[in-house]
């Protein structure tokens, strides 16, 4: 039986880690290959760093460095928070405005479910047991535990896997938690469930996690989100909440500036889809979605509203999820990061922000509506002819 290097280069790092929090780390481009917002960056097959133990990615990293790679931050991609409300399971309760936005229903009237599809959630833990999953988180993997939400999933994390089932309602959603009940967690944890996500089969992962750059690279996440993308996993991830709302500085967010994550910026839900004041700018984005006053679940059987790129991220992630429904109409089309990003580029991406691509919501923000329905069913789109 042949057995991956990866796990015993995770366990002997464990061995010598200290007890650190979340990411902060640094970005550049893998080997040196040059990188284009919206397209491949590595022919696909071709891995970035080779899975065998002749390339150990701690290698060229002396005992510092990787202590550094571990900086102190926390789980901060959601600003606030509103009241927190039942949840309705009336068959006739209305779809959350954001799903609709993205297209969410017309997804379900052309059978874009998600069926067949496993989506990882890499998190603060779901609360499974939330009647508006429908049983749809079908697997469980907590990294941490810990008394946060009275032993159910975190907040945060079942808020992110509500949109995704909302947008998906069919795939089966995998719960990866990696977050104490403080928001904390370490970049080596993190790569140890991105990393079991890709072993349990999951077509798309969804990361709404980062932390801030000013350390050197952690060379275990980087080997599994190039793992993930060799293998053809999509890994979509959360720009950032660090935004001054000036397009002209660049606020840089870990794993999202990686070239192997697709980063999704947050917009509101007005005219012209504005992008959220705190959305991190950066040449890294490559998609918005809507990330501003937020609805989806919350433990206990509750509903509420969040703001933050965590909450544009599984958005897009449920869109993507939806178009590689099994038997649908994509799903020979999508097989890796190149071929989904020239599907989104081509079909589902509506310019907004600046004319072309731009350093808040890159190549634009993606929905399944096209632009006349978006407009006849919702909101003004931006003029930029």
């Amino acid at each position: 039986m042949k057995i991956s290097a990866l796990p015993a280069v995770l366990a002997a790092a464990a061995a010598s880690m200290p007890n650190v929090s979340a990411f902060g780390v640094t970005r550049s481009s893998p080997n040196g290959v040059a990188v284009t917002k919206g397209q491949s960056h590595a022919s696909p097959g071709s891995a970035l760093y080779s899975t065998t133990a002749d390339k150990d990615p701690f290698s060229i990293y002396n005992e510092d460095e990787v202590e550094a790679a571990d900086a102190d931050t926390r789980i901060p991609f959601f600003n606030t928070v509103s009241s927190v409300e039942p949840f309705n399971e009336a068959v006739n309760a209305p779809i959350a405005r954001g799903i609709r936005l993205t297209g969410g229903e017309k997804l379900r009237q052309e059978g874009l479910t998600g069926k067949g599809i496993k989506v990882g959630v890499v998190d603060s833990g779901i609360d499974r047991d939330h009647p508006g999953f429908n049983g749809k988180v079908t697997r469980k993997q907590w990294y941490e535990e810990g008394d946060l939400a009275s032993g159910r999933g975190g907040p945060h994390g079942t808020h992110v896997a509500g949109t995704i089932h909302m947008m998906a309602p069919e795939a089966e959603i995998f719960d990866y938690r990696v977050f104490d009940p403080s928001g904390r967690g370490s970049s080596l944890t993190i790569a140890r469930a991105i990393y079991k996500a890709i072993e349990d089969g999951c077509d798309i992962i969804n990361l709404s996690l980062g932390g801030e750059p000013g350390s050197s690279i952690a060379p275990w996440t980087r080997f599994v989100l190039d793992k993930a993308y060799d293998e053809g996993v999509l890994v979509v991830a959360a720009a950032g909440n660090s935004g001054d709302d000036n397009i002209l500085t660049n606020e840089v967010s870990y794993p999202a500036a990686y070239p192997t994550t697709m980063s999704i910026g947050a917009v509101a839900k007005k005219d012209n889809l504005p992008s959220a004041d705190f959305s991190s700018s950066n040449s890294e984005v490559d998609y918005a979605g809507i990330g501003v006053e937020v609805d989806s679940f919350y433990p206990g059987g509750f509903r509420v509203s969040f703001d933050g790129t965590s909450m544009a991220c599984p958005h897009v992630c449920g869109l993507i999820t939806a178009l590689m429904t099994k038997g649908g109409k994509y799903s020979d089309i999508v097989r890796d990061d190149a071929s989904c990003r020239k599907l989104l580029n081509d079909e589902f991406a509506i310019d907004i922000g600046a004319k072309g691509e731009d350093n808040l919501t890159g190549l634009g923000y993606l929905t399944y509506l096209s632009e006349e329905e978006f407009e006849n069913g919702f909101l003004d789109l931006p003029d930029l002819e």
